[in-house]
């Protein structure tokens, strides 16, 4: 009996000690993301050293996965997705954590997403207030900095954006400095910190810091950190000149681009705005039509989520023929396998009968191959995708399936009665 409790003893023993050996990170996806199966990698990039520590499947029916891994120290590893979803996410984690990480259909379509949904890990939550605030930062500089080139502007309003620029670069690096003196966590404190002295490092008559404020930081993190790794190769505490190179330890992902393809137009170099009131009439060419609900579908032949709610958009469109316009836009390149998916769905008018409806429906890409430039301009990344418009042409409801739309529309117009 002795011995049976003494192997069960070590038995525990072991396996909390694996557990506290290395992480766990448990991934939740939405349905458009999992609509088509593909592989979530987990990997990272440590002092050069790329290692896959981890990777599981995703479909339809497996929407929640945990992968397990290793690190050294405090780091971030990556979530990469294979198909659908942002391309990568970065995750900080320490051996023994166990981190939750949502990933939602509104992600789909960028190439690096912070995860805003993640529980388990501080250092996560502070690295991610981090990167937002300088992402925000950025994002205002671009734009008056796209301002500043625009040909013809009269060179007083020119000065007056040069003003604003330099007073938005000064508060992003004023932020870099108070964020790297104040960070609870190592991970994101040296990559602050790294950033400060590598600007300073190259580029030091460009820069606001004075060697003294450099040295003043990189003294700081390793007075709060003193065990990191990581940080004792990027500091020395003596003088600036003797500090080791932050190349080994960089923050990759903090150098990649940071801007979504959803708002940022390679192709014209300009941030694609948010969309506003009447868009949608406009783009889709249904001015006609204001004063009604819209419902605009973005689907495909191919996409079978999409031809599932296909039934249920068809019964609204019949159940509220008066007050509301659906509009399928199909992003099949090829019209002869729209067209006859079409058909094969019977997503056409029914004009007869007891009951008649309309089924409005377009293409988003031209027999070229070329899509229509007012549709690109709503930049739609993934499907199914929907929105319901109201007759001001607001959006009051965004990826609402069929189901959902008929009670949505049913509530709608039974207040509407009552006013």
């Amino acid at each position: 009996m002795r011995k049976i409790l003494s192997l069960f003893y070590l038995f525990v023993v072991l396996s909390l000690s694996a557990q506290t050996d290395r992480f766990s990170i448990t991934l939740k996806v939405d349905s458009a993301i999992a609509s088509e199966p593909q592989k979530v990698y987990l990997y990272s990039m440590i002092e050069r050293q790329m290692q896959l520590h981890d990777s599981l499947s995703i479909d339809s029916v497996h929407r929640v996965g945990t992968m397990h891994g290793q690190v050294p120290y405090e780091y971030a590893v990556q979530l990469m997705f294979a198909r659908r979803g942002p391309g990568v996410v970065p995750v900080v984690v320490k051996n023994g954590d166990s981190i939750t990480v949502h990933v939602g259909d509104e992600d789909d379509g960028f190439r690096l997403r912070y995860p805003r949904r993640t529980e388990g890990s501080p250092a996560m939550r502070e690295y991610v207030d981090y990167q937002l605030m300088q992402d925000s930062l950025d994002l205002l500089s671009r734009k008056i900095r796209m301002q500043m080139q625009l040909v013809g502007m009269p060179e007083a309003k020119k000065d007056s954006l040069k003003v604003i620029y330099d007073r938005l670069y000064r508060e992003t690096e004023h932020q870099k400095e108070l964020f790297a003196m104040n960070a609870k966590y190592p991970y994101a404190a040296m990559g602050a910190a790294g950033t400060i002295y590598s600007n300073y490092k190259w580029s030091p008559t460009t820069h606001t810091y004075k060697e003294e404020v450099v040295d003043s930081i990189m003294n700081s993190i390793i007075e709060r950190f003193p065990d990191y790794l990581p940080i004792r190769a990027l500091v020395n505490d003596s003088t600036l000149g003797n500090y080791m190179s932050a190349e080994s330890f960089s923050v990759r992902s903090m150098y990649w681009k940071r801007y979504s393809s959803r708002f940022y137009d390679s192709e014209t170099d300009s941030i694609v705005r948010p969309l506003k009131m009447g868009d949608y009439f406009n783009a889709l060419g249904m001015n006609q039509f204001r004063g009604q609900y819209l419902y605009v579908d973005f689907w495909a032949s191919w996409c079978q989520p999409c031809l599932m709610q296909m039934p249920n958009i068809k019964q609204a469109a019949q159940l509220f023929a008066d007050d509301l316009v659906v509009c399928l836009v199909s992003i099949d390149k090829s019209g002869k396998e729209w067209w006859s998916a079409v058909k094969e769905h019977d997503l056409l008018n029914h004009l007869e009968g007891d009951h008649p409806y309309q089924i409005h429906n377009s293409r988003a890409y031209n027999d070229k191959g070329k899509m229509n430039p007012d549709v690109r301009s709503l930049g739609i990344k993934a499907i199914p995708h929907n929105y319901l418009v109201d007759r001001s042409g607001r959006i009051i409801a965004k990826n609402i399936s069929g189901s959902l739309l008929i009670d949505r529309m049913k509530e709608l117009i039974a207040k509407e009665k009552e006013q």
